[in-house]
């Protein structure tokens, strides 16, 4: 009899402690509930970015070829989950051509006044500490009619034009290898964008113009 409550004890024993280790390995293995702050390394970071923090690089071709500009966020910077943000700036006389995005929203903030904005049907020139909005598949162009530099910071609801940016950008110093025709659509079309064919005119169809 006392050999069989032994076994009886052990075998509980064994049970318990085999529970208690399944337990162990659960809590270490679950994954994070709702009020856990930690963060995976492609989780997005909090940032608190000054106005020369970000990525450095120049346009390496196109209408737009020598202009500098910062990549300030994306899935690379900060790792955001929508966002594309970045800035730089319109020297006088310079333009944005004609473009539009098919896959985002825009808002385009304007630091100092000067710049002639077409979007859409609207047109004007936008003060200090504009804001233009700039719908999904509507044509965009700005052209700094000042005589002074004119900084403005570019965001993007969802991911796509930064590829685009990306792969057009060199590092400050590094050769300005032009994109062949070809390479540039097929970068464009991989950033969501579209680019007016000025052979067909200076206005795509529909926005405003003098």
């Amino acid at each position: 009899m006392s050999r069989v409550v032994l076994l009886l004890v052990l075998t509980l024993a064994t049970v318990t402690v085999g529970v208690l280790v399944n337990a162990r390995v659960r809590e270490r293995t679950a994954p994070p509930s709702g009020n856990d702050t930690s963060q995976t390394p492609t989780s997005p970071r909090p940032l608190i970015l000054q106005e020369g923090d970000g990525e450095h690089l120049v346009r390496r071709t196109g209408p737009t070829a020598g202009w500098p500009f910062i990549i300030k966020l994306d899935g690379q910077s900060g790792n955001t989950q929508d966002f594309f943000v970045f800035t730089s700036t319109m020297a006088p006389g310079e333009t944005i051509p004609f473009h539009k995005h098919d896959n985002a929203e825009e808002i385009l903030f304007v630091e100092e006044g000067g710049a002639t904005v077409i979007v859409g049907d609207q047109r004007g020139v936008a003060g200090p500490r504009s804001i233009v909005f700039i719908p999904r598949d509507t044509w965009i162009s700005a052209t700094n009619s000042s005589n002074h530099d004119i900084h403005d910071i570019a965001i993007f609801s969802r991911h796509g034009y930064e590829q685009y940016m990306r792969a057009l950008g060199v590092k400050q110093g590094e050769p300005m290898t032009p994109l062949s025709p070809d390479e540039l659509r097929r970068l464009r079309a991989l950033g969501h964008s579209m680019y007016w064919d000025t052979s067909k005119g200076p206005y795509p169809p529909g926005v405003s113009h003098p």
